[in-house]
């Protein structure tokens, strides 16, 4: 059997483990861009020697970030100062109410947005994907299928019982720094937690390795986990990629845009442009699986069944970022420290549903202290020790909520084309309760944080998307009975097609507040091996 795979993100790799496992070749066919070869280059170097021992050069190069010049919005997540796992259709930003040449950030990177992600993760509780045809028991399955080969550093605790581990591996689990261990015994005491009103707090999970295997390094905390790990301790897609092209069992072919996806009786027709040299190519197969992300997937949807001027809805998670100022004082270990999530607080509000509220709590991570005055030249200067101490009694919350209380995007595709692939307009609208829904939570999250002395700082809470992340999807939902062309099957089969299935996020009924990337791994998983076996 000929089998294809769209794509190399999170989504693609779930597929994937279940199409080798199946004892199949499989071909990937991805954009595949990657890091410019002379920051690989400084990567490779700073990679094998300890970081004492970086050279000024060299980690002014791996913290720059040319986003955090802004004094009003937030700093994006780089690759070593590079934005490359960045795309869009047009640098024209979306419009709220019209339509405009432009689309929701997607990603055209090996390894899609996991290229420059933060690697948490939390299992869905199974109120967050009551409406999803698919049961809670099946996803668990599958995410533990997927993790068996992942680093995670998962701790037993307070959220185990709500969001049930994976691994059950208590003893595998990154080591918090003085000051972050006394955050998170502070903040469980702050937890009021009731059958109505549940509040859990607990260590964040994140797919990180805490320590040497074989010849994969462990966390060595540097403090630099935000511009992008140079050990590569922090999981991301492309390591499996290139893992299964170094072992054969995929073939890759990179830097290609699919146009279109055409059924023809039992084979599958792909048509395809090569972004560099403008070459077009056709290839058939057998069964094909559609992991290009939840934009380009829609985008390639729409142009294959010639739906121009179709309107399709991408949902996406709330939420928002809040800075506490603390009268507790959290030591700050930077640079000797991890700076990704550092605690978790999952919370239900009754007033708003039954959904869970997912909040990650963290230190200030090394992008905002740099905006404080400190980073490696100044760590040991009077300037660098003040805001090094500052920092300790900062706190951030990152609220993220489930798509019920998220806006949406409107994507359709027109009548401009680049190189035969239609190029989206887009809108954004957002909830209509929008401002009740952050007036309630952050009601809450500031009652939690006060019962510990912290004081949230009003005037520094970011509304905007680009705060809590691109979580977002649900523009061809499975159901248990699809009746429109963007509705699939629980095999993410679009109404009417056999033989093509979705398996990104395109195809979430609905989208939880907790990190979706293994969510999204593991449901890919769960439909090649259910396709590949039925």
């Amino acid at each position: 059997m000929k089998v294809v795979v769209v794509g190399s993100g999170l989504s693609a790799v779930g597929a994937l483990k279940a199409i080798v496992k199946a004892g199949i070749k499989p071909l990937v066919i991805d954009v595949g861009r990657q890091l410019d070869p002379e920051r690989q280059k400084i990567k490779l170097r700073m990679s094998v020697i300890q970081p004492m021992n970086w050279s000024d050069d060299d980690v002014k190069s791996l913290a720059s970030n040319f986003t955090a010049d802004s004094n009003s919005a937030i700093p994006k997540k780089l690759v070593l100062g590079s934005d490359y796992f960045y795309s869009s259709d047009n640098s024209e930003a979306v419009k709220m109410g019209s339509f405009s040449r432009s689309s929701p950030s997607y990603s055209l990177a090996m390894g899609g947005f996991s290229a420059g992600w933060g690697a948490a993760f939390l299992p869905p509780a199974e109120s967050d994907i009551k409406d999803w045809p698919v049961s809670h028991n099946e996803i668990l399955v599958s995410m533990r299928e997927c993790v068996q080969n992942i680093s995670c550093s998962e701790p037993t605790d307070e959220l185990s019982a709500y969001f049930p581990s994976l691994k059950n591996n208590p003893n595998d689990v990154l080591s918090l720094s003085k000051g972050q261990s006394k955050l998170l015994r502070t903040l469980r005491g702050a937890a009021r937690p009731s059958l109505d009103a549940p509040e859990i707090f607990g260590q964040a999970r994140i797919m990180t390795r805490n320590k040497d295997i074989g010849d994969l390094k462990g966390c060595i905390f540097c403090g630099h986990c935000s511009a992008g790990c140079v050990y590569d301790a922090i999981y991301k897609a492309e390591l499996e990629i290139n893992q299964m092209r170094l072992e054969q069992q995929i073939e890759y072919l990179g830097g290609w845009k699919v146009r279109t996806i055409v059924e023809s009786g039992s084979t599958v027709k792909v048509s395809m442009v090569n972004e560099h040299s403008g070459d077009e190519k056709n290839i058939e197969t057998d069964r094909l699986f559609l992991a290009a992300g939840a934009v380009n997937s829609t985008r390639i949807m729409l142009q294959s069944q010639n739906m121009s001027g179709f309107e399709a809805s991408i949902k996406q998670t709330g939420g928002f970022l809040q800075p506490f100022v603390s009268a507790v004082h959290y030591p700050v270990a930077w640079p000797k420290q991890n700076t990704q999530s550092n605690v978790f607080l999952e919370f239900k509000e009754r007033k708003l549903s039954d959904r869970w509220v997912h909040v990650q709590i963290s230190q200030p991570n090394e992008l905002a202290m740099s905006r404080l005055g400190l980073n490696h030249s100044t760590v040991n200067s009077v300037r660098g020790k003040l805001a090094k101490f500052v920092s300790g009694n900062l706190l951030v919350a990152i609220v993220n909520t489930h798509s019920d209380h998220g806006s949406k995007y409107v994507v359709r595709i027109g009548e401009h084309f680049v190189d035969g692939v239609a190029q989206l307009e887009s809108t954004q609208i957002l909830h209509p309760d929008r401002k009740l829904v952050v007036k309630v939570l952050n009601s809450r999250l500031k009652r939690i944080f006060r019962r510990k002395g912290a004081v949230a700082l009003g005037f520094a809470r970011q509304e905007n998307f680009a705060s809590v992340g691109y979580h977002f999807g649900s523009s061809f939902p499975m159901s248990a009975n699809p009746k429109l062309p963007t509705e699939t099957d629980n095999l993410g089969r679009p109404f009417g097609w056999q033989n093509v299935h979705i398996v990104d996020t395109s195809v979430l009924p609905s989208i939880p507040g907790t990190s979706i990337g293994l969510l999204t791994m593991a449901n890919a998983h769960r439909i090649a091996t259910s396709a590949l076996t039925s």
